[in-house]
């Protein structure tokens, strides 16, 4: 019932900007306001799936007008100025990225036991906080292993990352994919707690199917993540398939599809 309550405020809240501009776009051409929630609907012509089939579960009930395009991943750019240490990134440490993304930003669910549990680890931890203050989070640690920021394009800090521990957002979670970095997940609102099930499906990271970890499962998840060879092996696998994916080239091909025939692009 809890997170029944948590979606229903995140629907109506959080994304009530993106409801209203969604039904103005509609009432342009003629169409009423949208009975479901956006983020609730599937078209019956064409669905664009930004991954890859082999990170969703066989089901026999998927429409066949769901194609998988590949991630949409975002791209280095010339503005990035990198933090001071950053060099510390190309040192003989494993690097692990905690991240509760932008949305589910309470410092106690992921990123404090994080720090507790491999503070004493001879790894690089870097945490960012999701464009909010870094000023509570550095209140809570005092390591010298911990560099956080309140954010770092993952396009730039990925490459670098051996682990990613993250509450399991979709876009964040592709980004790791496509840059070949096992995952811990750590998520149960939103779309999270699927996008979890699947990692854990994949073989590509451990879930941990809790919202707030203790440091001790998120100590021996990440130890497992870098001393098992099989999830490196298999992460790497799914990099490779997602680098045959154009997606931009695909998405535009199936729309373009779409306009011309005004029927619905199927499977074939």
């Amino acid at each position: 019932m809890a997170e029944s309550r948590f979606e229903v405020f995140f629907q109506q809240t959080v994304l009530r900007q993106l409801r209203a501009y969604t039904n103005d776009v509609r009432s342009q051409v003629g169409l009423p306001p949208s009975p479901v929630y956006f983020f609730d609907r599937l078209s019956p012509f064409l669905y664009l799936s930004p991954s890859i089939p082999a990170f969703e579960y066989p089901r026999s009930e998927l429409p066949s007008q769901v194609h998988f395009i590949g991630p949409l991943l975002s791209r280095p750019t010339a503005a990035f100025k990198p933090p001071t240490w950053w060099d510390e990134l190309k040192g003989n440490r494993p690097v692990i990225h905690v991240t509760q993304g932008t949305i589910a930003t309470n410092l106690d669910d992921l990123l404090v036991p994080t720090l507790r549990a491999l503070e004493t680890e001879d790894v690089l931890i870097v945490a960012t906080t999701g464009g909010t203050t870094t000023d509570a989070l550095k209140l809570r640690s005092s390591s010298t292993n911990v560099r956080i920021e309140p954010f770092i394009p993952h396009a730039h800090l990925l490459p670098h990352v051996d682990v990613m521990v993250t509450n399991g957002g979709y876009n964040g979670v592709q980004m790791a994919l496509a840059n070949g970095v096992p995952l811990v997940v750590a998520g149960q609102t939103e779309e999270k707690p699927e996008v979890a099930a699947r990692v854990e499906w994949a073989q590509v990271g451990i879930n941990l199917r809790t919202q707030t970890p203790t440091p001790a499962q998120i100590q021996k998840a990440v130890k497992t993540l870098l001393m098992d060879s099989s999830y490196r092996t298999r992460i790497k696998q799914f990099q490779t398939q997602m680098q045959q994916y154009d997606t931009p080239a695909i998405a535009a091909t199936l729309l373009e599809q779409l306009a011309n025939t005004k029927r619905p692009v199927l499977k074939t």
